[in-house]
């Protein structure tokens, strides 16, 4: 009997095998039915069946075995990919989930061998094509699977960010009845609230990566704005929380715009941080804002300390990325820079608005420009 044809004859019994394995895969399958063991088992074997039987020619069995099937693992309505969807919510690690297409293959090439007759040359072209379409399903679970894993981690963590505001919120507001109440004995109440702003700019980041990640995007609502009164305005609130840190701020030409003051707070707030953390110490950090330019202006921030090692420019603004350690760079600024989210959310507030931000790195200093242009379309 050709191999497409058992496959769907027998589907019950080689079914038998699959639950009999699911229900293996501990501690996800504790107290799992058969109906939620079986999943979508039956309509995967009618699947690779079917694909079995479809004409196939040589480009297109190449295509196949180079993961390019003419339908896509992110295919809508997919058995495996609805399988793997499943198997992800019912607690299955990925591996397991690759186990049950492993045990899938033996189970049915051991029913089938004993009927197979005896046509060698058959037996090879129904194997060949099984095993293609078992890979096949394969991938369009992994893609799917993995992706579910992916969502579910950045609900998890964009909740956990929104959550974690409240109470924040709260210990922002004890420590600063605590500074007025004793204004003279200020220590305490001073380091809680620096610790509660840098919390707070953390989990601002994780969010905003996390709303991206989730395809919500990155929206501004810009308006007019004054550039120099607001960064001014910004300075203020991180030089109270700076440890004495000289943060320089100079100006010129016009500073009239249109752009969201939020996520510019966000932006600048972002930089300066990340200029106090791996400059100099003993150094001033200088914010220039460059409005000479009739169609943009320029917001830079510039330190001074170890420079950013040269190979590492191109991913200084890519999401998680990390750096230093082995390398002998551990303790140069982009060591830590890059392993948050802080200059990730500061480039993609620049696309927003319509602009870029670059950076130049030597033994002088470390410099960050973000160019704006001076009205931006409002996005939904």
């Amino acid at each position: 009997m050709r191999l497409s044809s058992f496959i769907t004859a027998n589907a019950d019994a080689i079914l038998v095998d699959w639950v009999a394995f699911a229900r293996r895969q501990l501690p996800a399958a504790t107290g799992m039915d058969e109906a939620a063991l079986l999943d979508h088992g039956k309509l995967i074997l009618a699947e690779i069946a079917a694909d079995m039987e479809r004409p196939e020619n040589d480009e297109e069995r190449q295509a196949k075995s180079e993961g390019q099937a003419a339908q896509p693992s992110t295919a809508p309505n997919l058995p495996s990919g609805s399988h793997a969807r499943q198997r992800e919510r019912q607690g299955f690690a990925l591996e397991q989930m690759i186990a049950e297409y492993r045990a899938l293959r033996a189970t049915v090439l051991r029913q089938w061998h004993p009927s197979s007759g005896g046509d060698r040359v058959q037996d090879l072209e129904d194997m060949t094509r099984f095993n293609e379409a078992i890979d096949q399903a394969v991938a369009e679970s992994v893609t799917i699977f993995a992706a579910e894993v992916d969502k579910t981690r950045d609900l998890f963590l964009g909740m956990l960010g929104h959550d974690l505001r409240g109470p924040l919120s709260t210990i922002v507001s004890c420590a600063s009845l605590e500074l007025r109440r004793w204004p003279d004995d200020p220590r305490q109440a001073a380091m809680i609230l620096r610790s509660a702003g840098q919390m707070k700019a953390l989990l601002n980041d994780m969010v905003e990566y996390t709303r991206h990640r989730l395809g919500s995007g990155l929206t501004i609502d810009p308006a007019p704005l004054a550039l120099d009164h607001f960064a001014r305005n910004t300075l203020d609130e991180i030089d109270a929380i700076s440890s004495g840190r000289i943060l320089q701020l100079e100006v010129r030409g016009d500073m009239q715009g249109e752009w969201d003051a939020r996520r510019l707070h966000q932006a600048l707030s972002n930089l300066v941080f990340n200029a106090l953390k791996y400059g100099h110490p003993s150094s001033a950090i200088r914010i220039t804002l460059d409005g000479d330019d009739t169609q943009e202006v320029v917001l830079a921030v510039q330190n001074s300390g170890k420079p950013i090692p040269p190979e590492l420019l191109p991913s200084l603004f890519d999401p998680l990325v990390r750096a230093g350690g082995d390398d002998g760079h551990a303790d140069s600024q982009v060591a830590g820079a890059s392993l948050g989210l802080g200059l990730y959310v500061v480039r993609e507030i620049a696309g927003a608005h319509g602009g870029t931000v670059e950076v130049t790195s030597d033994a002088s200093a470390t410099r960050f420009e973000l160019r704006l242009p001076r009205f931006c379309v409002r996005s939904a």
